[in-house]
Formats: structure tokens, C-alpha cells, sequence
């Protein structure tokens, strides 16, 4: 009976071959809007812009065609290595069986059924292979819905509006490539249905290609086995972590009609449907020994159906796997977002930020495993073809070097602050940062309602980039500060006691949310730590019963070594201390 993993690892050389293409096409796109931006710089007119974006499309026609002729390659060898070694090596398990019963096994390539089957297969799936081959490109978001863009036709809109915002004024070169490349990471390279308009993910549609085809042949070879062996019952194999839907019927015998009114095989959603890990092979009574009896299935699926608390939220193995999943597949675009910033020569401040979101994410994931007794599957995260990704942070070069953390003097002077005080408050900011990778865009000020010192929150700019900033409050007389603060400390309102811990709490309302890098993935957090309120930080955390509070309050007394709960130490390890330098 194959297991998961032996089923998972049938498609891994073609998705590493798919994920080849895409980070293929996708450098190569970086590679000509780069050169573009920089040609377009000498350009004297709209004319010398054409003949060159003619002649780079040229280029990057040749360049992915001999991508995609890599690919099918793959493709060919990877679906006569299945189609035949593989279930060639299947069908010759039964051979002691057959002898068992008195019977002659016919050899697989001599079994004429099977081999117009596999030939059937073959040449459909190879059919297959060459429509996704000949339907790639992109999706973005246009106008809130979602829009497929063939390859040329993304670069070509795309290269147009980094040349119009460029040369305009309106953006950077750092901001125009790195929108390009967040819409290329967030999508991935597809393939398109033009008939449905569904579009897949290359990796995920060349798994189920190479899937559809062999399920078929491998159905096929199990009801002729099944005949030979004058049998009409199976064995469905199981699998930890089954989806809900599949945990009543996984690990049983069926007869054939049961696998399909029972087990749904046939269909999307059943047995070996999509995403489906289950399989089923032939079973004779008297002579095949089940895997699992129903007592053990049942005390199984019993056991990965309890539930392990993760901050404040409960998981089952299921539920646990799939959230593995989603942190594999988001540690893949982050490593890609790396490489193509890299190949962009994007700022290294861009790059850290990115290097950092993945660090995060690893720190995140690794935790999780561990806390739910599951392996790390890293093969998933690194099977992308990019190598090794270094996420080393440099240290501060010249150009970095000019974003240091600091009150701006408009800020000072508006908000009366002596030089005493500017002074703590800049120290502060810069032990922070020595302690703590931090991206404050802005410190600013303004008159509040009086009742905030510091006022932290995200902001879009007007090239709608996510920054993050801390405005003081013109209202506020800082000079006399420091004493109420100290007042409100000693009868346990506020965890601060200075300026350096109230600078602390703000970064605390900052560092949980650097990952996110839009609007809604920001306000998603948002609620996601808003809900997680751990009482007996402060009187203040307690008043609000808001996590961002406790989480912030935390923050300052963790610094300054006291005491806090185990669930508010478990929110500073979750979202701020994978922020810290090493």
C-alpha cells in the first residue's frame, strides 16, 4: 500500500521542474524592466522607447521558450518514468499473490489492455503538458476583480506603468519594480482553463496533470488485478491528518461500488480526487491482511482529532497540517520576493525587509511544529530550485545609514521638547534599534484628544506602500511628562516608568506588524492580536482588554526584566522577539 509520502514524492522532480519555469520567467521579466528603467533614462524620445521594449520582448520571447522547452522535457521524462517503471514496479507486487491462488501473472509489458491504457495516458498527459506550456502568465488585481495576463501581456503593462511612474515623478524605481515583483510573487506563474477561466498555480496544475493521468492508469491496473484474482473487495490505505470528509471511510475494505457511493472515488473531492493522498488496491479475502483493524482506525482518528492550544486559538491534526502548508507556501514567495529584489538591485533596506518577514516566518514555523509534535517539512519550502537564500541582515551600510531613528527638529520644536528630553528620547529610539530590527518611516506630530503621549499606527503613503509611524502630541506638555508617568507606575496603571519605556510600547505597536505589507494583511493582524488579552499585565492593558496592549505593556516589562504571564511571554516570543538582531 503506498503511503502519503511515497504518493507526495511521484510529482516532486516535475513541480521542482515547474517551479524552475516560473522563477525563470520571473527573473527574466526583473532582468528587462530593470534594463529598461535604465535605458529609458538616455531615451530622447517615445520612438527609442518602443524600438527597445520591441527588442527586449524579442529577447525575452527566446529566453522563456527555451524555458518552457526545458520543462517539457521534464515533462516527457517524468511521465514515461511513471506511467511505466512506476506502475510496472505496482503491478509486480501481486505476483506472489497471483502464485499463492495457482495463477500466472501476464508481465506488465505484455499485458495488452494495460499497455494501450498507459499508451492512452501518456499521450493525453503529455497533450496536457503542452496547453499549460502554451497558457502562462499572470494574474492581478484590476478594479477588485482578479485578471489573468498572458506572459508578454504582463510585461509589456507592466514595464509600461513603472516607465509612466518613473519618468512622472510619481514613484521610485524601488517602488516600481517592487510592485512588479509583489504582484508576480503574490500570483505565481499560471496556467489558464480560457474555457472556465480558472487559472493554477504551474506547480500545482503539473502535479495534477501527471496525477490524472497515472490515478487512471493505476484504477485501471487495480481492476484487472482484481479480476485476475477473483476478488471484488479493496483496501483504501490510511493516512494522518486526512481532511475531515475522508476520515470515516480511510483504512476500510470496500467492494468496488462502495469505493465510489461510499469513498466518492471518481469524483473531485473523494477518494484520490483532488489533493487526495489515499489509495486503494485490491483485496482477497483469506489471503490479503488488512493494514489496520477498525478498532485501530478508530482509536487513531480519535487521537488526531484532539485538539493543542496555539495562542488562543485550537488545532487538530488536520487543521495543524494545513496551517503548515500555508506557512510552507508563504516562505516560498518570500524567498522568491529575496531573489528577484536581489536580481532588481533594489535597496538593501527592501531586502532586510523581506529577509526579515522570512526569518519571522521560519521562527513561526518551527515553533508551531514543535508545540504540535509534527515534523518539519522543509523539502516543501526548499524544493523551489532557488538554493540556498541567505537571510543574514547586514549590518547598516552608507545608504541605510541615513534612515536613523530620531526626532526631526520640526517635530521638537512644535512639541516644546527641551534638549534634555530630546535627547532621552532619541537614546531610547537607538537602543531600540540596536536591539531590535525596526522600520519606522516616520515621526511626526499634531494635536490629540490630550490622552495619548504617543499616538503608533500604519499609514498608506501616496504610492500606497504600508509605513508605519509614531506622531507626538502637540497637546502635551513632555517637559512635565516623565513625573506623570513615573505616578501612573507606581500604582500599577502603566508597566512604564520613563521615556525609554514608553518609546518601547510604541515599537511594541510596530514590530508585530512589519510582515504585513498591505492594507488589509495589516488590519487582519490587526483584529488577530487585538483578541489575544492577557490580564494582570497593567490596570491600563486590563482597562482596554486589548492584546495590542497587553502585548506592548508586556513588551516594557520584559525589557526591564520583571515578571509577566506565560500567555503574554508566548505573544512577545510569536511577534516580536523573531524581530531581534542576533
Amino acid at each position: 500500500m503506498m503511503s502519503q509520502g511515497e504518493i507526495e514524492a511521484l510529482t516532486l522532480a516535475m513541480e521542482k521542474a515547474a517551479r524552475n519555469l516560473e522563477v525563470n520567467i520571473m527573473l527574466d521579466i526583473v532582468r528587462r524592466i530593470k534594463a529598461n528603467l535604465d535605458i529609458e533614462k538616455s531615451m530622447t524620445s517615445s520612438a527609442d522607447y518602443q524600438v527597445n521594449v520591441l527588442r527586449q520582448m524579442g529577447y525575452s520571447d527566446d529566453y522563456i521558450k527555451k524555458q518552457i522547452q526545458i520543462y517539457l522535457k521534464a515533462s516527457d521524462e517524468e511521465v514515461d518514468r511513471l506511467y511505466n517503471q512506476t506502475t510496472a514496479n505496482i503491478y509486480g507486487k501481486y505476483e506472489d499473490t497471483y502464485d499463492s491462488m495457482g495463477k500466472k501473472q501476464t508481465p506488465f509489458g505484455k499485458h495488452p489492455d494495460i499497455q494501450a491504457t498507459v499508451a492512452a495516458a501518456v499521450t493525453q498527459t503529455k497533450g496536457t503538458f503542452q496547453n499549460i506550456s502554451q497558457t502562462l502568465g499572470f494574474t492581478r488585481i484590476v478594479n477588485g476583480k482578479r485578471q489573468f495576463l498572458p506572459t508578454a501581456k504582463f510585461f509589456q503593462k507592466s514595464l509600461d506603468e513603472a516607465i509612466l511612474g518613473v519618468t512622472t515623478g510619481a514613484f521610485s524605481y524601488d517602488v516600481a519594480l517592487k510592485k512588479v515583483i509583489q504582484d508576480m510573487t503574490r500570483s505565481g506563474l499560471r496556467t489558464v482553463e480560457y474555457a472556465s477561466g480558472r487559472t493554477y498555480r504551474v506547480d500545482s496544475a503539473s502535479r495534477t496533470a501527471l496525477m490524472t493521468g497515472f490515478r487512471q492508469v493505476i484504477g485501471h491496473i487495480n481492476e484487472q488485478l482484481a479480476d485476475d484474482l477473483d476478488t471484488d473487495t479493496y483496501e483504501v490505505s490510511y493516512h494522518i491528518g486526512a481532511r475531515p470528509t475522508h476520515q470515516p471511510w480511510q483504512g476500510r475494505v470496500y467492494p468496488y461500488k462502495e469505493l465510489q457511493s461510499v469513498c466518492g472515488l471518481g469524483t473531485v473531492t473523494g477518494l484520490c480526487g483532488a489533493n487526495c493522498y489515499h489509495w486503494y488496491e485490491p483485496f482477497v479475502p483469506g489471503i490479503s491482511v488488512r493494514n489496520y483493524t477498525d478498532e485501530e482506525l478508530e482509536d487513531m482518528v480519535a487521537r488526531e482529532n484532539e485538539t493543542t492550544p496555539y495562542y488562543g486559538k485550537e488545532y487538530n491534526t488536520y487543521q495543524a497540517l494545513q496551517y503548515q502548508r500555508k506557512m510552507e507556501l508563504t516562505m516560498r514567495k518570500y524567498r522568491q520576493d529575496i531573489k528577484l529584489m536581489k536580481e532588481g538591485s533594489l535597496n538593501e533596506l527592501e531586502i532586510m525587509g523581506a529577509k526579515a518577514r522570512y526569518n519571522q516566518t521560519m521562527n513561526e514555523y518551527v515553533r508551531f511544529s514543535k508545540t504540535m509534535k509534527l515534523p518539519e517539512q522543509r523539502d516543501r519550502i526548499y524544493m523551489d530550485g532557488l538554493g540556498r537564500i541567505s537571510t543574514k541582515i547586514a549590518k547598516k551600510s552608507e545608504k541605510l545609514s541615513e534612515m536613523k531613528l530620531s526626532i526631526p527638529q520640526e517635530v521638537v520644536k512644535k512639541a516644546k521638547l527641551n534638549q534634555d528630553i530630546e535627547a532621552k528620547i532619541n537614546q531610547a529610539l537607538k537602543k531600540l534599534e540596536k536591539e531590535y530590527i525596526i522600520y519606522l518611516d516616520s515621526i511626526e506630530g499634531e494635536k490629540l484628544n490630550g490622552h495619548d503621549f504617543f499616538l503608533t499606527g500604519a499609514y498608506l503613503d501616496k504610492d500606497g506602500v504600508l509605513k508605519h509611524g509614531i506622531v507626538f502630541d502637540y497637546s502635551i506638555d513632555y517637559n512635565k511628562l516623565e513625573e506623570r508617568i513615573r505616578a501612573k507606575h507606581s500604582d500599577g496603571y502603566f508597566a512604564e516608568k520613563n521615556y525609554e519605556d514608553c518609546i518601547a510600547h510604541e515599537i511594541a505597536h510596530i514590530i508585530p506588524f512589519q510582515n504585513c505589507t498591505t492594507a488589509t494583511e495589516y488590519m487582519n493582524m490587526v483584529q488577530k492580536i487585538k483578541g489575544q488579552y492577557v490580564p494582570g499585565i497593567s490596570k491600563y492593558a486590563d482597562r482596554t482588554k486589548d492584546g495590542r496592549e497587553c502585548l506592548a505593556e508586556a513588551f516594557v516589562r520584559y525589557r526591564n526584566g520583571e515578571r509577566i504571564p506565560d500567555e503574554a511571554r508566548k505573544l512577545i516570543e510569536k511577534y516580536i522577539l523573531p524581530w531581534r538582531r542576533k
